[in-house]
């Protein structure tokens, strides 16, 4: 059987994309995230890709992605809906063709709603799904019931879709308009010491969102967290939704997601 890491991460990224469904749209973004965490040569820096780099890859990522299907590992469909369904049409022949060398299916954009799905078959499933979203052993590691309460805030808001630490959903809380530079920097430095933590151990990536309706980021090393989220342009009252400071899992931070953290989460159902 030909084991995960004899995938190129080309192949990696879009098995696991495909495993959860994903829109073909995006694929590109998550490839270079993909590269920068593996600390590959030509990773792109703590950044999103611009729409000028990911046209560039997609004929690349096209040829990998019709490889795949050749090898029954990958199904790419057509849905009309926001949820997989029975509906959708598994696209092959010159049809297929065509959707993988539009560069624009690839991009997301909210001016292109996308149709196009990535699905695993069965047989990728069955025989890479763990290797590919892999459950770490937590024998050692802070248990649940060991973190405090702002931890684990912290670690459920990386699981969440949106992941916002800033905003009217956000899980911080900014600083009182009163204060000077120097205590707005003493509270953001309480607010982030939950989350400085798991970001310094590679297990979390705060990313600063620039755009409601595009998909672009940039990384916030842990150096800078509190120089980031003490500036008062993040805590306007009239900032789009989306747009502030978010964070998400690392692949290593959603093995001990997975491993140590999520069973205990989903069997209490609260931070207390």
């Amino acid at each position: 059987m030909t084991s995960w890491e004899s995938f190129t991460l080309a192949e990696q990224t879009l098995l696991r994309c495909a495993m959860s469904d994903s829109w073909l749209a995006a694929t590109v973004q998550a490839y270079g995230v993909n590269l920068r965490w593996a600390g590959a040569v030509g990773a792109p820096p703590p950044r999103s890709y611009t729409e000028h780099e990911q046209h560039a890859l997609v004929p690349m990522l096209a040829a990998v992605a019709t490889g795949l299907v050749d090898r029954g590992l990958l199904t790419i469909r057509e849905s009309a809906n926001a949820v997989s369904s029975d509906a959708d049409t598994t696209l092959d022949g010159s049809r297929l063709r065509a959707i993988l060398t539009t560069a624009d299916n690839w991009v997301w954009s909210p001016r292109r709603p996308s149709g196009i799905r990535l699905s695993a078959t069965r047989t990728a499933h069955e025989q890479w799904f763990d290797d590919a979203y892999p459950t770490l052993d937590s024998s050692g590691l802070t248990q649940w019931d060991e973190l405090g309460v702002d931890q684990r805030r912290v670690l459920v808001c990386a699981a969440e879709a949106s992941g916002m630490l800033t905003g009217p959903f956000g899980i911080l809380d900014g600083p009182p308009a009163d204060l000077d530079a120097g205590r707005r920097l003493d509270w953001m430095d309480r607010q982030t010491a939950p989350l400085a933590q798991f970001v310094d151990d590679g297990l979390i990536e705060v990313r600063r969102n620039l755009d409601p309706a595009g998909d672009e980021f940039t990384v916030i090393a842990v150096d800078r967290l509190r120089d980031t989220l003490a500036d008062p342009a993040l805590w306007s009252d009239d900032l789009d939704w989306g747009v502030g400071v978010g964070c998400v899992f690392t692949y290593a931070g959603l093995a001990v997601w997975r491993g140590a953290w999520s069973s205990a989460w989903n069997a209490r159902l609260t931070f207390e």
